[in-house]
């Protein structure tokens, strides 16, 4: 099955980095929200997003303006009838994405794929939401999508290699390098970075170092872009905490038990860039 038109149900940071995407590489999408103004902050964000992507070189003007006309952002749940695929791309809360994926499934054709974004919970789970479980499957971008190349493709037992093809093809058409995954929780991404975050609070916690010197030792010692405190504020500690927490209730390992002061920082609403405020300060 050949993707010409998608749909994505969620229009946050993930989800408009996934319309970029797409439309950048020719493929219609419509984006849902739950609000009016959501929608507008999602049209601002995919526009600005195609600027950058103008200003850095990587589209020509003519691209961008094709682009701009491949997408729509509407709050009507009902445009993702007519779609090859629908992306579900919601908050990491397995209640939501049930809900949102048992909708899905009753407005499209049998044949559409349902996609899941999830980053850490097991896709049997959200397959099960469905009527067609052997048609869900898992597409993990990484963030921010228009930059990092990796998009884990999540199978599950009922996953015919043939749709898994289709979607290995889809993600290489989007510019993407695709690596195929069994499901589970974590999947690989969160089940290997998870464990990095967590010991890299506790090392600060017990007062190891301050965690500016952590940083230093994987950047310049391991040669990683930023360390794991910059990297934790960049992806927000509310997402951290919420793979932590989903990895952990799956395996009862406790080395995915987010650290108490993980926990106290997204209780205080300190989530990093995003808020100004995380392990670092991001205001003026």
């Amino acid at each position: 099955m050949t993707v010409n038109k998608m749909a994505v149900v969620g229009c946050g940071i993930m989800g408009c980095g996934i319309i970029q995407v797409a439309v950048q590489s020719g493929i219609e999408a419509v984006g849902v929200e739950t609000s009016e103004a959501g929608a507008q902050r999602a049209r601002d964000r995919i526009n600005a997003g195609l600027d950058g992507t103008l200003k850095r070189g990587k589209i020509t003007e003519e691209q961008a303006a094709k682009a701009r006309e491949l997408f729509t952002v509407t709050t009507d749940l009902g445009a993702v009838a007519g779609a090859d695929l629908v992306v579900e791309a919601v908050y990491e809360d397995v209640e939501l994405k049930n809900d949102i994926l048992g909708r899905i499934d009753k407005l499209v054709g049998p044949e559409t794929f349902i996609a899941s974004n999830t980053s850490t919970i097991p896709l049997v789970i959200l397959a099960a939401a469905t009527t067609r479980p052997e048609r869900v499957v898992g597409l993990h971008f990484f963030n921010p999508v228009p930059a990092m190349k990796l998009v884990e493709v999540i199978k599950t037992p009922v996953t015919s290699d043939e749709d898994v093809a289709a979607l290995v093809e889809l993600t290489q058409r989007m510019g993407k390098s695709p690596v195929v995954v069994n499901d589970g929780p974590g999947f690989i991404g969160n089940l290997l970075i998870t464990p990095f975050f967590n010991d890299a609070i506790r090392a600060f916690e017990q007062g190891v170092a301050p965690m500016e010197s952590i940083d230093d030792v994987m950047t310049l010692g391991f040669n990683h872009p930023m360390g794991p405190f910059r990297l934790a504020d960049l992806v927000g500690l509310d997402i951290v905490h919420a793979q932590g927490v989903s990895i952990y209730n799956e395996t009862k390992d406790p080395k995915y038990f987010p650290p108490k002061m993980l926990t106290q920082y997204v209780r205080l609403g300190w989530l990093g860039r995003k808020t100004g405020r995380g392990f670092y300060r991001y205001d003026s």
